[in-house]
């Protein structure tokens, strides 16, 4: 009886043990910002405050001049720095098209992109599940992959308003200043989209 008692006062500290520890690692979690799990509602908070246009730096404002004159200056947070100085290094073939610059441009550029480059904060949730990959293409992004998947092909690729996916702005207003939400998409020659 002596003995089933001990068991059970030894159980039952250990189990007490387990919940402790688990409880100040969710804390813990959710204190340094690392707990996956927070609604996409709360996401999207952070990112509206944080996502406000900034200054634009000397660089900033060559990206805007150089790569905008040809298609959107895509927000540098919504690729990793690797992704970005892979294409940076590869203009000679960008995307099929030669978009090479100047040695001091395009390092200046690249040093801009690279700096602002998305490795934590507010858009951290773009590089879930990408591992060690660094993909050329926003995308390609598995979460991007996920929040388009329902579109279907016709609003896109049969909508010569917008005519791929990688032309953000044409259904996002906001998109060159790093505002995405869905609230506020609206599909030329559709109308608003609801997920």
């Amino acid at each position: 009886l002596m003995e089933n008692k001990k068991s059970m006062l030894f159980g039952s500290v250990l189990l007490g043990g387990i919940l402790l520890f688990s409880v100040y690692g969710i804390g813990s979690s959710i204190a340094s910002g690392n707990y996956e799990h927070e609604s996409e509602e709360h996401e999207y908070e952070n990112n509206r405050h944080a996502s406000q246009p900034q200054g634009i730096s000397q660089s900033n404002a060559q990206y805007v001049e150089e790569c905008g004159s040809c298609h959107m200056a895509y927000p540098a947070r919504l690729l990793p720095a690797e992704s970005w100085s892979k294409v940076m290094n590869g203009l000679h073939d960008h995307f099929g098209e030669n978009a090479e610059l100047n040695e001091n441009t395009r390092k200046s550029i690249q040093s801009y992109l690279v700096s602002s480059a998305s490795a934590q904060g507010q858009y951290r949730k773009m590089l879930r599940n990408l591992g060690n990959e660094s993909p050329l293409r926003i995308t390609e992004l598995p979460y991007f992959i996920r929040k388009h998947d329902e579109i279907p092909s016709r609003y896109i690729k049969g909508n010569d308003k917008v005519s791929s996916l990688s032309q953000c702005n044409a259904c996002h207003r906001g998109a060159e200043k790093g505002r995405f939400d869905e609230d506020e998409v609206v599909i030329p020659g559709v109308g608003r989209w609801h997920d």
